[in-house]
C-alpha cells in the first residue's frame, strides 16, 4: 500500500485562497489514502494516517466555511454523471478522474450481471491514460496522483484478499483494445492466464474474460466459439471467477446458479 505522498501534496497550504477544485481532490487522496495506511499497523503506514487526518481537517474545516461540503463523508460521493464510451484517449483528465471515482457502481454492474466483481483493469487502463498525460495546472495533477495512489492500494488490498502477489513478472502485455479477437486466440489466453500467479496475471484474466463473453453474445452458437465457450464456462464451475449464468446453461444445457464466485487461493 501507498506509504508517502508526494511533497506537492502533504506540503500544500490550504488558505481562503485555495481553488475549490484543488481542496476537493486533496480531501480526498487525504480521506481515503488515510483510510488504507490506518489499516496497515506499521510505523510508516501509521504515521501516514495521522498526517493525512491533520491535513484532511483543515481542508473539510475550508471546504465547510464555503458550504461547498455539508459534511467529510460528501468526499466519498461518487459523480453522478460520466463521460460513455471505451475510448480514453478522447477523455479530458478531469473525464478520466470522474470515470474512476465510479469504481464502485461499476462492480455493482458486475456483480449484478454475473461477471467477476473483484477486478480494477479498467481503473488500472484509466490510470496508464492519465500517466501518459502532462497536466496543465495542479488541479489535475492532484487528480493523476489521486488515482495513481489509490489504485496501488486496491491492488494491495486484493493482493491480501486473495494471498496474491500483485506482480512476480517484470512485463504485462495488456489486451488490445482495438483488436479484434478471434475465438482460438482469446480460449487460449484464458487458458494461459486461468493459473494466475499474482494479482496481474488475474487481471488480464478478468479482462479477457470480459472481451470473450462480448464476442460469445455477438456470435451467438457459432461453432467456431464452443472450445471458447467450454474455456469461459470452466472458469465458473472451478471457482476461478465469476461468470454470468447463461455461460454455464450453454454448455449444461439446464439450469445454473447465477454466478460461481472467487475462490480465495487459486494454486
Amino acid at each position: 500500500m501507498v506509504a508517502a505522498l508526494p511533497s506537492r501534496i502533504m506540503n500544500y497550504r490550504v488558505s481562503s485562497s485555495s481553488p475549490t477544485d484543488e481542496l476537493l481532490t486533496l480531501g480526498r487522496i487525504f480521506s481515503e489514502v488515510g483510510d488504507y495506511a490506518s489499516a496497515v499497523l506499521d510505523r510508516e503506514h501509521l504515521s501516514l494516517a495521522r498526517r493525512c487526518v491533520t491535513r484532511l481537517n483543515k481542508v473539510v474545516g475550508e471546504l465547510l466555511s464555503r458550504k461547498t461540503i455539508t459534511t467529510a463523508e460528501n468526499l466519498y460521493d461518487m459523480p453522478e454523471s460520466v463521460p460513455v464510451g471505451s475510448d480514453l484517449t478522447s477523455l479530458s483528465i478531469d473525464e478520466l478522474h470522474r470515470l474512476y471515482r465510479r469504481w464502485p457502481a461499476r462492480q455493482e454492474q458486475r456483480r449484478a450481471e454475473g461477471r467477476e466483481p473483484l477486478t480494477f483493469y479498467l481503473e488500472g487502463r484509466i490510470v496508464r491514460e492519465m500517466m501518459s498525460r502532462k497536466a496543465s495546472c495542479k488541479a489535475e495533477q492532484f487528480k493523476i496522483d489521486y488515482c495513481v495512489a489509490t489504485y496501488a492500494n486496491e491492488l494491495s488490498n486484493m493482493s491480501y484478499m486473495l494471498s496474491l502477489p500483485v506482480k512476480i513478472g517484470k512485463g504485462v502485455d495488456f489486451p488490445d483494445s482495438g483488436r479484434a479477437y478471434t475465438s482460438e486466440e482469446l480460449a487460449s489466453l484464458i487458458a494461459r492466464y486461468r493459473k494466475y500467479h499474482d494479482i496481474s496475471e488475474r487481471e488480464l484474466l478478468v479482462e479477457y474474460v470480459d472481451i470473450a463473453l462480448e464476442k460469445l453474445e455477438k456470435d451467438g452458437d457459432a461453432s467456431s466459439s464452443r472450445v471458447l465457450l467450454k474455456e469461459v464456462a470452466d472458469l465458473g464451475r472451478s471457482g476461478i471467477i465469476s461468470v454470468p449464468g447463461w455461460i454455464l446453461r450453454k454448455t449444461e444445457g439446464a439450469e445454473a446458479p447465477a454466478s460461481c464466485h472467487d475462490s480465495e487461493l487459486q494454486n
